[in-house]
């Protein structure tokens, strides 16, 4: 049995890369794991506007689509130095 797709998580980014690309394999195999009665196979708007939906709804800041690609983008922010 293959392993199931797993979102990308926004906790794991950093200041120095708050971003990740998600590959068109990655974006259909979330999506027919989760639609099961909906299975497509390219990434097509529908898939597009679901993903977007879902990446926003686990803590993304932006989901934005380039091609059949997916960039990520999480927020992330620097606390100021303790002062000792």
């Amino acid at each position: 049995m293959a392993r199931p797709f797993v979102s990308p998580d926004p906790k794991d980014r950093s200041v120095n890369e708050p971003t990740f690309v998600v590959s068109a394999p990655q974006v259909l195999g979330l999506h027919n794991q989760s639609q099961l009665n909906e299975k497509k196979e390219r990434v097509v708007d529908s898939v597009k506007d679901w993903y977007v939906k879902e990446m926003l709804n686990q803590g993304w800041s932006k989901a934005t689509f380039h091609g059949n690609q997916c960039v990520l983008e999480a927020t992330v922010k620097l606390d100021p130095p303790k002062k000792a």
